[in-house]
């Protein structure tokens, strides 16, 4: 059993903490180690107490959640609101239902209901496209130059 206060306890950590990570957030065992110290040293936690393997597994679950909340956001038509989410009202209810049916069953939880985590985890879990996590850079718009013959 992880509570909000237990979720955002291991979220705020894992921000403090994700440069351990390198860039695709993957931590080494150590660090789910002295995850779990850090939930056991403040307010006990609900339920059972929280192991290496409870935060890490609790994490994968948490990455998955900002990735579809994050494609809900990225969506056309649709904006995230940390309070309200989708803010879906009477009339947006066709959008959201094809949107729900043909791209991302998922978001049912956030139709008018938002995710506490997902401000802080911006830029911290990485996104992924096709198989691939990084950045497109810009093409600049400067010309070849050729060495003179």
């Amino acid at each position: 059993v992880w509570s909000l206060a237990d979720e955002t306890r291991l979220v705020d950590y894992i921000v403090d903490e994700h440069s351990k990570g390198g860039n695709g957030i993957n931590f080494m065992k150590t660090f789910w180690t002295n995850a779990a110290l850090h939930m056991a040293a403040g307010p006990v936690p609900e339920g059972a107490p929280k192991t290496c393997d409870s935060c890490q597994s609790k994490w994968a679950l948490i990455q998955k959640m900002y990735k579809v909340v994050d494609k809900m956001n990225d969506a056309l038509g649709l904006s995230y609101d940390m309070e309200k989410g989708a803010n879906i009202d009477d009339g947006g209810e066709t959008m959201w239902a094809d949107y729900i049916s043909v791209c991302n069953p998922d978001v049912r939880a956030f139709k008018n209901k938002g995710w506490p985590h997902f401000q802080k985890l911006q830029g911290v879990v990485p996104v992924t496209t096709s198989g691939w996590t990084g950045f497109y850079a810009s093409l600049s718009n400067t010309k070849r130059i050729d060495p003179e013959p």
